[in-house]
């Protein structure tokens, strides 16, 4: 699978990857404030801006900016593949030896993009920012507390809710992230668990310029059951543990039933208590059936063998 294989005759200092969705009103500000924040680092880098096929202009403003700015390059997939995916692609043209990952809507902000890179070249490999205080609605930090609670039991990882995809990557991170060919892919939760020297910066986070966030509640929960089910296959174990559980009460409830025969405490069968048995068992069935069915799907998924994106058309590239 063709991901981050490309042979780099240029190498940059620092590549700035930003996926790009509902970004149009944002991308001047954004590549503007990259620019002066990085200036006075070094001169050679480059800012890579994906666009993840979004339903705006997006692809327009991008295009009207690496026209007049040469550092500035363009990716435009093939359709909307998905913000891991936007990223990985992203990642796949870059040329630094260290990499940052920004979103585009300005919450992450470019400004603490000179600590991070400092700290970077201090020897660690993964300089993630740690948002201290988050500006997002009470239902997103909600979902994402509940997410990570969910990842971390489910998982047997120990994650931060307050780390997300901004950070700085070392060369050797991106190639070997680039290197798993896994389809279903999250990549906070896949870097972190490549190991390499890692630490963390506080940042302040920012309101969102522009718009809402597009993870509305349905993208989050594919999300949330992505990562668990990509990342570990705990929920297996745990559905064999219920499913011994259950047949040892059942066991118990024979024998309890086999004695109460004999001893003539058996009163009147109970309609209701049958019928409950029944949904519930039936029930939790369906569950181990539907955990069981999701790892197939993954699967699946992955030996069609299908490209993790497609890029149709490159700009300064």
């Amino acid at each position: 699978m063709y991901l981050c294989s490309r042979i780099m005759n240029i190498i940059m200092d620092l590549s700035i990857v930003s996926p790009v969705f509902h970004g149009e009103k944002m991308l001047d500000e954004l590549v503007q404030r990259i620019h002066a924040a990085i200036k006075n680092l070094t001169d050679n880098y480059e800012i890579i801006l994906v666009n993840d096929c979004s339903p705006d202009l997006s692809w327009n403003k991008i295009t009207e900016i690496c026209a007049r700015d040469k550092k500035v390059k363009g990716i435009n997939l093939s359709r909307n593949f998905g913000q891991p995916y936007a990223i990985t692609a992203g990642l796949s043209y870059a040329k630094g030896e260290y990499v940052a990952v920004i979103d585009c809507d300005l919450q992450n902000k470019p400004e603490d993009l000179p600590a991070m890179y400092r700290k970077a070249q201090e020897g660690y490999d993964i300089v993630s920012a740690r948002r201290v205080v988050r500006e997002d609605t009470f239902l997103k930090r909600l979902s994402s507390a509940m997410f990570h609670k969910a990842y971390d039991f489910l998982s047997g990882f120990k994650t931060d809710k307050a780390v997300a995809e901004f950070g700085i990557y070392s060369k050797k991170v991106v190639k070997v992230y680039c290197s798993i060919p896994e389809y279903s892919r999250s990549f906070v939760e896949l870097v972190h668990t490549l190991g390499f020297k890692k630490t963390t910066v506080d940042v302040l986070h920012d309101h969102r310029l522009e718009g809402e966030s597009s993870y509305n509640l349905y993208r989050l929960l594919k999300l949330s059951y992505d990562s668990i089910i990509s990342n570990s296959n705990r929920p297996l174990h745990l559905a064999v543990s219920l499913g011994l559980i259950m047949s040892v009460l059942s066991f118990l409830m024979a024998i309890y039933n086999i004695f109460a025969k004999f001893y003539g405490l058996n009163e009147v069968v109970g309609y209701t208590s049958t019928i409950f048995s029944i949904w519930f068992v039936g029930g939790l069935l369906l569950f181990m059936m539907g955990v069981l069915g999701l790892y197939i799907g993954k699967i699946f998924d992955q030996v069609k063998g299908r490209p993790i994106f497609i890029v149709s058309e490159t700009l300064n590239i």
